[in-house]
């Protein structure tokens, strides 16, 4: 184990760690366009912050490596990922992302309680032709699940020692949706993991593997806060009817402000979200191209009640469509536990066209699934015990921004006929 990380911190030494331009955004649509009040932060320049190694193999190190190169041991594996799992049947929005340096192996959801890695194919997603393929991943999991697995294990997860918010798993090095997962070969260079599968995802799953986490930044720096007006049109809050959608604002320190996104669907409860018991109230519990999932309840631990659970999500417009007409599966749509975003101008009532794709278009177009700033390469869940200031952490208001509170404690399933959420008219996530 030594001589293998001084091998590896020799080599990551004669790496040059600069500044670099992804030419392929996270955007997967080859048939839809972004937002173009996003376009910047679409096209961001990525400054390396550091890596998690994992040694896929029993006894193996999880650690993190600094722009020196030097390996902290965080953690230790209980039981390697031995097999990638399809993850088309409950993880969708796998579907919709890949990694900042244009290829297709990436951190696909971060969150408090597991990372999901995508592997491939090497492909781009095209709306119009959704099923064309399927995704496949493997997990990294929390001390917790390996204890509560009782012997009944995921081949497709990497089991850790590595407790439930905190490290990689929401705390200070946790990683961003896009971030580059790549594997070590036997010529002794670190590859893309896409190259390694080949769209051959029966071969075993490699014995290291690294994920590389770059914070990214426009000409106006990196995002400070990202503000969700919270009301659709023609929704009434606080005595006053709103003519227009509420905007979804993405500020920066120099003072910079962009209307980048609408609200379709205003947040009004919560629900019983698995995670949300490792994260604290008022954090982000998890993130992917489909979801950005903040927590409403304490952080207590392990627990299978899940009445002890409670946060609320924003979800784009099409993977809800998508989820709910054509998977079939629970909506989002009219439900008080999700905010649903689209473009800038966009109609409420699409969403309650079934139809997917309407004369060779997508319903909402331009699209967000898989796009930045919300929902890739910008937002972790990052809880420094103490400092909120230095945690990615939200503000909610009852009077449209003119003061903010703390968010309050919120457990189990509330809707808008008992929840505080009813109440709320903006909610200001900080980014770090």
């Amino acid at each position: 184990m030594k001589r293998l990380i001084t091998v590896l911190t020799a080599f990551l030494l004669a790496v040059t760690v600069v500044p670099f331009h992804a030419f392929a955004t996270s955007n997967n649509f080859t048939n839809s366009q972004l937002p173009p009040e996003a376009a910047a932060e679409n096209s961001p320049t990525y400054t390396l912050k550091h890596k998690i190694y994992i040694e896929n193999y029993e006894g193996g190190a999880v650690s993190v490596i600094d722009l020196q190169g030097k390996h902290t041991v965080i953690g230790y594996v209980y039981r390697p990922a031995t097999a990638a799992k399809n993850s088309s049947a409950g993880f969708w929005a796998a579907h919709y992302d890949k990694a900042i340096d244009g290829t297709y192996s990436c951190v696909t959801a971060t969150g408090v309680n597991a990372l999901h890695l995508k592997l491939g194919p090497q492909a781009g997603y095209d709306p119009l032709a959704p099923d064309a393929w399927m995704p496949w991943q493997i997990s990294v999991g929390i001390n917790e699940d390996y204890a509560a697995a009782g012997g009944s294990y995921s081949d497709s997860m990497i089991y850790t020692s590595v407790p439930g918010g905190s490290n990689i798993f929401g705390g200070y090095v946790a990683p961003y949706v896009g971030s580059p997962v790549k594997y070590y070969t036997p010529q002794s260079t670190w590859e893309t993991m896409d190259s390694y599968f080949n769209g051959d995802f029966t071969k075993p799953i490699p014995k290291r593997i690294m994920i590389e986490v770059y914070t990214a930044a426009t000409g106006n720096g990196s995002p400070d806060y990202i503000e969700f007006e919270n009301w659709a049109a023609g929704d009434t809050l606080a005595g006053q009817t709103q003519a227009q959608n509420g905007r979804v604002l993405v500020h920066y320190p120099d003072g910079t402000e962009k209307h980048v996104a609408d609200l379709i669907q205003r947040v009004q409860g919560t629900g019983r979200f698995i995670g949300s018991q490792y994260a604290e109230v008022g954090r982000v519990r998890a993130a992917h191209p489909g979801v950005l999932c903040l927590s409403t309840s304490p952080r207590i631990g392990a627990t299978n009640d899940t009445n002890l659970m409670g946060g609320f999500q924003f979800v784009p417009a099409n993977h809800a469509k998508y989820l709910a007409y054509d998977l079939e599966q629970d909506s989002f749509i009219g439900r008080d536990q999700w905010g649903i975003v689209a473009h800038v101008g966009a109609d409420a009532q699409t969403l309650y066209d079934r139809d997917y794709v309407t004369d060779g278009q997508v319903s909402f177009d331009p699209v967000w699934e898989g796009v930045a700033p919300l929902f890739a390469e910008y937002i972790n869940p990052r809880q420094i015990p103490g400092n909120q200031e230095a945690s990615t952490y939200f503000l909610v208001s009852e009077d449209f921004g003119e003061t903010w509170q703390q968010c309050p404690t919120i457990q189990g399933v509330t809707d808008k006929t008992n929840s505080p959420v009813a109440a709320w008219t903006n909610i200001r996530l900080y980014l770090h």
